[in-house]
């Protein structure tokens, strides 16, 4: 029998019988092609290594070292400039003031609260703010 039965030696000589038991390959009707060496392959593998494809990282972009405190420095920046702009969104607060987003979105309920900004848009996604002008009546 073939397989595997107890030992390795009789699974060895099982499969040592198999293939003596198998008929012979016959020849190939068409004969082989001798391989030609690629003009890569001539040149040495030094040079065959410099001709490959070299795959890009696609653009990599710089990595952002954003305050996730409050500085004195950042927080009077927030009161002067922040109630100045036209559109106030975290992103835009997080990238001129060099914040994270969770700053941000502090920053945005606190200048809300006290009157500096008004809601244009506010949404669970996004919130979108303006400044807040005197109104005329």
């Amino acid at each position: 029998m073939h397989g595997w039965r107890g030992g390795l030696g009789e699974f060895v000589y099982s499969a040592i019988r198999v293939q003596r038991c198998l008929p012979k390959r016959t020849q190939r009707r068409t004969p082989r092609r001798t391989p030609r060496a690629s003009p890569l392959r001539r040149m040495g593998r030094a040079v065959a290594r410099l001709r490959r494809k070299k795959w890009s990282k696609g653009k990599v972009r710089e990595k952002l070292h954003n305050a996730v405190m409050w500085e004195k420095n950042t927080k009077d920046k927030l009161y002067a400039e922040v109630p100045k702009y036209k559109v106030i969104t975290t992103a835009v607060i997080s990238d001129r003031l060099k914040i994270t987003g969770s700053l941000a979105r502090e920053a945005l309920r606190v200048l809300a609260a006290e009157g500096l900004i008004k809601p244009v848009n506010v949404t669970a996604g996004c919130k979108v703010f303006t400044r807040a002008t005197a109104e005329v009546a």
